[in-house]
């Protein structure tokens, strides 16, 4: 496994599933960039022009239904493709059987496509920093080594969906201190804030509620799949069998498809922080594993 990571045919999969992950995660921004939009424009407008409030209302509600139609489906059918491409390296990299046919599967084809020519794989991947992706250990029996890298996985997207929470939650609390702020400023009447401020922005600051709600959800339930596979490493229970691997990957599957995506500058924030403590969480319970063993 160690080896079969940084192997072409791995390292082909997983350019492509971020660079699917990536167009995916540039479509929520052309959302958020509306929402920001919406968010910061129309109480300024409604402010400005009083007879706009309904004219930036109406804007902002026809934004929120193209948001949540076109867009959501374009980015999840893309998310979902993402997703599929992943569980294949995970599958080439475990060296576990495919359980069931992923309809949202790119072709070998399109995937060779997106991840690029075969001779600038390797060079992609090192620029993209996708070598010795799983922190495995060569001297780590496999069933244990393939229960730690999904516990890595799990526990990494965690801490890096909990880092985006906090960092939206803050932003939102501090957008509406700024508008109550800028309505008490400009003497705004409760009538001109209901419908100046307030409702025109009511639609994006919903989506945002949404989203943040959604990624809080996600955490928990990769934290809860790694706090149950930790547990397995640490002997609580029966030891890992093969198929236990398999309904986790299955769990692991499922959570990829449903959980939104992190912007890049988050992932890129925390990334050094999240993966060296990855790396020592995989040795600590590596041990565990060894000991139990034994």
């Amino acid at each position: 496994m160690l080896r079969r990571q940084d192997e072409d045919d791995a390292l082909r999969l997983l350019i492509a599933q971020r660079r699917l992950y990536r167009k995916a995660k540039r479509i929520l921004g052309v959302r958020w960039l509306g929402m920001i939009v919406i968010g910061l424009g129309a109480p300024v407008l409604s402010v400005a022009q009083p007879s706009l409030a309904v004219v930036a209302g109406a804007v902002a509600g026809l934004w929120i239904f193209l948001g949540r139609t076109v867009l959501v489906f374009w980015q999840t059918s893309i998310g979902a493709q993402a997703a599929a491409v992943q569980e294949q390296f995970d599958f080439y990299v475990y060296g576990m059987n495919e359980s069931v046919e992923r309809s949202e599967l790119p072709s070998l084809e399109e995937i060779a496509r997106i991840a690029g020519p075969d001779e600038t794989l390797r060079a992609s991947a090192k620029r993209e920093k996708l070598f010795e992706w799983y922190p495995i250990e060569a001297s780590t029996p496999g069933v244990t080594t393939v229960a730690i890298s999904q516990r890595a996985n799990a526990s990494y997207a965690d801490h890096l969906l909990r880092s985006t929470a906090r960092v939206w939650g803050v932003a939102t609390v501090l957008w509406l201190v700024a508008m109550t702020f800028v309505s008490v400023v400009t003497d705004l009447s409760l009538l001109q804030f209901i419908a100046g401020v307030f409702l025109p922005v009511l639609p994006a600051f919903l989506d945002v509620i949404q989203y943040v709600v959604g990624i809080w959800r996600a955490s928990r339930d990769r934290k809860d799949l790694a706090d149950s596979i930790q547990a397995r490493l640490e002997g609580h229970g029966d030891p890992i069998e093969p198929q236990d691997l398999v309904v986790w990957q299955e769990r692991i599957y499922a959570l990829r498809r449903t959980t939104p995506e992190v912007p890049d500058w988050v992932y890129r924030l925390r990334r050094k922080d999240n993966e060296a403590a990855m790396h020592s969480a995989a040795k600590q319970l590596a041990n565990k594993a060894d000991k139990t063993a034994t």
